[in-house]
This record gives structure tokens, sequence and C-alpha cells, in this order.
């Protein structure tokens, strides 16, 4: 029967794509079956998608079938992101990487999704622009891809990774839906960083940046990894935010030029803005190396210099891939004055184990990367890495830390998802990808771990807020005014954890003395409903860390690390419901050594059309009527 359904679905197909753009050669598909992860699955047939016009009657062609669809491009993605676990059909997108629109004068392109990262870049540099979200993989990865795994990069520090430099996105909805999201859509940012299997990007228009005037980059080595992360914090405690600050350990400058030198640890900044400015900040960047004890610090390099500097650094996975046949890269962040113990804990556990491995890190935002090569071909090797991992995954938990930063979560990392989330929230998220994709064609068996883990712990504080919601009254929204507490104020971080309770005008009284700044430049009301009403177009990029309550429980995602690719992001999706989905009780908040001021959008998001569909997922009991 099921043979039977193949050949009709692929009938069909083809009086959409052409036979020629169906591939089901053994050789065809095998080349179809992996990635840049360890892992294999072949599919039944892989479909060469051409036009953006073909993708949804392919999709209601599968619905209707029950095949799996998976998309794939350039594969470059660390964890079976594309890998077709079901079976089914590959929708490989390669072929739509037409640049479609540049506007310098808004300060945008409109791209397809199979865009080449570096392409993009070589169009922008001659109009003196750029595409901020720059992953090492990016002269092969892909700008749908960036967006789907939420990819960042060494200047997300500055800049942000994917999902902050997205303006809006043309998507097809596992039911062959087509909509057009613009920035501050809530579903929109629901859709990014949900590694396909909510949702297939087609177009994407996507911010780009003027190339500052002047840059300069810097090295400095150091002889412990302490002395280089007194630099990093001493750097971000200034006010200083360069565009990119990068930290090689010394497994990783093993590999490169810096092999036979007594440099433990590489410290590499980017300072972009006018020529004033920049002279300036070097300047005192160098004080801070000196102080922190550098053994050696390049400045005043020239552009081959800069180019080999940032070679090094980039090349740092790749050197190390090429010494063996098993290869894994993982991607935590942690908040950063939490990076050397997590840091010292990876390199402990590699000894323990008898791992080769490096760690490169981007620095300023606690992002590090451990990087595994192995013999893939011996089990024992194998098991050591798993083990390894399991040990780091809860290690990283214990400090508050996130299971990935940039590449997901996808099949490689989706166990540890029980560790890093509860269960409300993952039911949460099972409801979310049940209700978009019925059928559950889209990318099935990504994410989402296979089995539950423990049942949710409801701490004392937030029990009436769970008891009201379990009651089937109306939600108060008042009653959250009473929690107005602040419940870490973390100085050396830049984060502060506070009830959503509490007034703008009270925080700013006790922060701005000691010379921290909320990201957001309104005066009044509460956070509550800064958050909610979306008004403020920047301060959500700025939220790290979210616990709200719906009809699902209570709702864990974030926390006092800056950058997140694990689970569906809700903290984006909240902002401008205006409490119709559910309310939120803390924040995680970054803060700043100086005031920003913030973009105020004038008109209000109506809660209408497609998102409304999520509604009954976030509060089925209709208790949410919002503030």
């Amino acid at each position: 029967m099921r043979e039977i359904k193949f050949k009709q679905a692929l009938k069909e197909i083809k009086k959409v794509i052409g036979s020629k753009n169906i591939l089901l050669s053994r050789t065809e598909l095998l080349l179809n079956s992996y990635d840049s992860s360890p892992l294999k699955a072949r599919p039944q047939a892989v479909l060469n998608i051409k036009k953006t016009e073909q993708i949804p009657p392919v999709l209601k062609i599968l619905n209707k079938y029950n095949f799996p669809a998976t998309v794939r491009m350039s594969a470059s993605n660390h964890d079976g992101a594309c890998l077709p676990l079901k079976g089914g059909f590959i929708l490989n997108m390669a072929a739509l990487d037409k640049v479609l629109e540049v506007n310098t004068k808004e300060h945008y392109a409109i791209v397809e999704s199979g865009v080449i990262n570096q392409d993009l870049q070589d169009i922008l540099t001659p109009l003196g622009f750029f595409f901020a979200p720059d992953p090492a993989s990016r002269t092969f990865s892909t700008i749908g891809g960036n967006f789907a795994l939420n990819a960042g990069g060494a200047k997300s520090l500055k800049y942000g990774a994917s999902s902050n430099n997205l303006l809006g996105a043309d998507v097809v909805l596992a039911d062959g839906t087509v909509l057009n999201l613009k920035q501050g859509h809530p579903l929109l940012h629901l859709l990014v960083k949900s590694e396909g299997t909510l949702s297939i990007f087609t177009k994407l228009k996507v911010k780009i940046i003027p190339i500052p005037n002047h840059k300069e980059s810097l090295a400095a080595g150091f002889l412990n990894l302490e002395n280089t992360m007194q630099a990093v914090q001493k750097i971000i405690s200034l006010g200083f935010l360069p565009d990119a600050l990068e930290v090689m350990d010394e497994s990783a400058l093993a590999l490169s030029t810096y092999k036979n030198t007594n440099i433990k640890s590489l410290l590499i900044a980017e300072i972009g803005g006018n020529q004033k400015q920049v002279t300036e900040e070097v300047k005192q960047i160098i004080n801070i190396f000196r102080n922190a004890k550098a053994v050696q610090i390049k400045s005043n390099l020239n552009t081959m210099e800069e180019n080999e500097i940032w070679a090094t650094r980039a090349k740092a996975a790749l050197a190390l891939a090429k010494t063996a046949n098993g290869f894994v890269s993982y991607d935590y962040a942690v908040a950063r004055p939490m990076l050397i113990n997590a840091v010292t804990f990876v390199q402990n556990t590699f000894k323990k184990y008898s791992l080769r491995g490096t760690i490169v890190f981007h620095a300023g935002d606690g992002n590090l990367h451990p990087n595994i090569v192995f013999d893939e071909n011996n089990l024992y090797e194998a098991n050591q890495v798993k083990s390894a991992i399991k040990e780091i995954d809860k290690f990283v938990f214990s400090i508050g830390g996130t299971l990935s930063a940039e590449h997901g979560i996808a099949v490689q990392k989706r166990a540890s998802m029980n560790l890093f989330f509860n269960q409300d929230t993952l039911n949460l998220f099972r409801k979310i990808k049940n209700k978009l994709d019925k059928n559950n064609i889209l990318n099935p068996q990504k994410i989402l771990p296979l089995c539950e883990g423990k049942p949710t712990i409801i701490p004392a504080w937030a029990e009436p807020f769970y008891n009201a919601i379990k009651s089937g009254k109306n939600f108060d929204f008042n009653q959250i005014s009473k929690f107005d507490k602040i419940i870490d104020f973390d100085k050396e971080n830049y984060t502060l954890t506070v009830q959503a309770g509490a007034l703008i005008e009270d925080l700013n009284k006790q922060l701005n003395p000691l010379k921290f700044y909320l990201p957001t430049s309104q005066r009044k009301g509460t956070l509550l409903d800064l958050f909610l009403s979306g008004k403020d177009v920047n301060f959500t990029d700025f939220v790290t860390g979210l616990t709200f309550i719906c009809g699902e429980g209570l709702i864990n995602v974030g926390g006092k690390f800056v950058k997140n690719a694990a689970g569906y992001d809700l903290i984006h999706f909240m902002p401008g419901t205006k409490g119709t989905f559910g309310a939120p009780l803390v924040f995680t908040i970054r803060l700043f050594p100086y005031q920003i001021k913030n973009e105020i959008r004038n008109s209000e998001l109506k809660i209408e059309g497609p998102i409304m569909m999520l509604k009954e997922v976030f509060d089925k009991d209709n208790i949410f009527k919002g503030i």
C-alpha cells in the first residue's frame, strides 16, 4: 500500500516539477543522506525545486499521501537538521539562489533561501554594505539555512544572530499555505530557528548594514585562559562593543601558525566605526591587553596580516576535522562570567575520555564551540564522545547555560532537551508543531525528545498563577503588578532577572546611578506592558530569558546567556500578542553601560489570521483575554 501511494505521489509531483527534477537512483539518494554531522538517513526520493511556486503544490501532494518533506540546501549544519529520518522526500532548494533586490537607501536585501552567504556579501561589498550573520561556513552555507537554525558567527556580538537581522519573509506552511510575514509579526519570529519543522522559508527580507568607515583587528596572546577572559570582561564592562571578540584555546592554536609558540590562548578583536572612535578604542583595548598580562599583541595590521588572523580562527574547526574521519561540533552558551568555568570543564572532560578536540569561542557573548574528532569506525571512541557530551550537557545546564547557541538541536541534541526544558514547555512545543503541521510531514523527529522527562516542578512563588489557570476563570493580569522584585542583578554579566510587574521608572532609579541602563528608551509603565504591547521594536531582542504562564502550564525559555537556538522562539513570539496567549511573569534582560534609543512602532499588530490558529494551543480554555 505504501509503495502504491509513493508511485501515485511521484506521478502527481512530476506534473509540478517535471520528471528530470526527480532523483531516484541509489547514488543520488546516498548523496542526499548525510550532512556535516556523523549521522545518516536515506530519502526515498529527491526533488530538485527550481521555483518557489513549486513548493506549495508539492507540500499539498505530500500531505495528501502523508510523506515527510525535508528541506536541503548546502547541508552544512552540524546536528542532522536536513536528514530525512523517516525517509520520504528531500526538497533540494539549492537552486533558489537569486538575490532579488538590494535597497541601500532603506538598508535591506530580498533573497531566495538558497543564496550562499558569501555570495550576498560579495554583492554588497562594492555597494558599501554587509550582511551581519557570518558563520564560519559562510562560503558555502545558505541564507535560508542561517535563519532556519539562527546561525550567528563572530559579528553576532554587536549585530545579533540571524533572527536579529530579519525584516520579513515569505513562508510556506506544511499544508501549502503561503504567508508574507513582516518584522514584528509573532508568527514570523516563531518560525525562525524552527529548523524546518514548522514551515519552509522561500524568500527573506534581510537587514543590510553600512560598512564602517574604519575598522581594525587586534590579536593578543596569553599564557592562560584566566587572563584572556579578564581582558574580555574589562572590554565589555567599559562599554566597548567590538564587532567581534573571538578566542582560540591551545589545542586550536596547535593546528595553526601559532603551533610552535608558548601562547596558550589567543584573543582576536575587531573594532569598527569612524576613524577617531576606532583609534581611541584600539588604544584603550591594547592597554587592557597589557594589564591582563598579554605576552604578544598584534596591532596596526595590514590587510594580508588581518586576513591571516581571521583565517586562523575561521579554519580552526576545518583543520581539526581533517585529522580524522569522525567530527562533531557543539555550541553551548553560558553567562559570560561562567565561560572560563565551562571551557575548563570541557578541557578536563576531553582529558578524562582521552578525546582529541579544540575549543573556540565567541567570548563576548559566552558562546563556546567544543569540536571533537574520532574514528567513526571505532565503537569505543564513538561511545567515549557520547559519554563526554552527556557530562558537558549536565555541567552547562548546572551553570544556567543553553544546549545550543547557533547550531540548533535537530537530532544530535534532542535527547538532552529533557534536561534543559521542563515538560510543560516541551508539551507546548509539541502542540505548536502538531497545530502547524497536522500530518507531521515537515522534518519529523527533530528538536523534540522522543520520550518524556521529569514532570514540571512549580516553585512556591508561581503556585498562585498556576492554580489560577487551572481554575478555568479569566486570568487577572492585575495580580502580576504585585510581583515587582529584582530576582538577580548580575553586574559582571550585565543581566537583570526581574518580575514582570516591575516599573521601568523604579528600575532606572536603582540601575542608572550604577551606570547600568535598561535596553529601552521608554520611561513609564511596567515591563509587562512594555513587552506585551510590542511597540518597542528592539526591546525584545534584549530579553534573553522568559518565564510565563499559559494554558499549558509554566513555561521557561532562555536564560542569562545572549545567544540561543534551542527550541521554538517563544520569547519573540509573545511581544505584540497583548496577553491573549499567556502572561509573562519573569524576564531576564541584557543591560547596557549607556542609554540606548529604540524604535517605537506606531501601528498596532492585529491578533488575527494565521496567528489565531495557535490560540487554542496556548490557551485552550480561553482564559487569557489580554491587557
